[in-house]
């Protein structure tokens, strides 16, 4: 079978402190074709960058969205950022692209999960999401992950996990690749921030103005507890 590509993306805190988000969210892109996806998305950027965004800031779906609040970004782009972040996510999802996610309400979670050391619940959520939405890509893996997530900075634990998770409950037996990399530096990975981002959006803000043109490309939604409508769920 073709290579996989998928690309890995988190929302929301993965912790219990105080003031934190009510969901956790993961999202998988997966793409046989990256070169297709990353020619959709350097054309959206490189029209931000025509219209005077600054090449030091990361077009990245919260800095899109937040982008009124910087003085350095163009009032021409803040005024119309409904418009470029649909943009972007209509060009990702005219890729031959398919999303996965899994997305948590924290307080229905197991405690024993949330009150586990630093990482669990990231690697917890994010397996569970890969081992059931296995039979819709399985082959030969490129997994790529933000190097810059906050909660697999222990890269090991994290690629371990997975790594078993697929061999042993999905009988894994072709290639398998776990990268982790600068967003900046993978278009990939700046892909699925934005279906990230606006997923997460949906279920913590109640903001689901983004979620139509991602809908219909989810191929597997893992939902635990979210007690929402899930975007592309079956």
């Amino acid at each position: 079978m073709p290579e996989q590509f998928i690309y890995i993306d988190e929302s929301g805190e993965f912790g219990t402190a105080d003031r934190s988000s009510n969901f956790m969210l993961i999202a998988a892109l997966a793409t046989q074709y990256p070169k297709s996806l990353k020619k959709r998305v350097w054309k959206v950027k490189a029209q931000l960058i025509s219209q005077g965004w600054p090449k030091d800031i990361e077009i990245k779906g919260t800095s899109l969205w937040s982008s009124k609040h910087n003085p350095r970004i163009p009032e021409a782009i803040s005024k119309k950022r409904e418009y470029w972040v649909t943009e972007m996510l209509n060009a990702i999802t005219h890729a031959p692209v398919q999303v996965f996610y899994g997305v948590a309400k924290k307080s229905n979670v197991s405690d024993h999960i949330m009150n586990a050391p630093y990482g669990i619940a990231y690697n917890w959520l994010a397996g569970k999401m890969l081992v059931r939405s296995y039979p819709l890509y399985k082959g030969s893996l490129n997994i790529t992950v933000d190097q810059r997530s906050k909660e697999t900075h222990h890269k090991m634990k994290f690629d371990g996990y997975i790594e078993t998770q697929l061999y042993t409950e999905c009988g894994h037996n072709e290639d398998l690749s776990i990268t982790h990399a600068e967003s900046h530096d993978e278009f990939g990975l700046q892909a699925v921030d934005f279906i990230s981002w606006s997923l997460f959006r949906h279920f913590e803000h109640n903001d689901d103005q983004f979620c139509a043109p991602i809908e219909k490309v989810v191929r597997f939604v893992d939902d635990w507890y979210s007690k929402k409508k899930c975007p592309g769920k079956q």
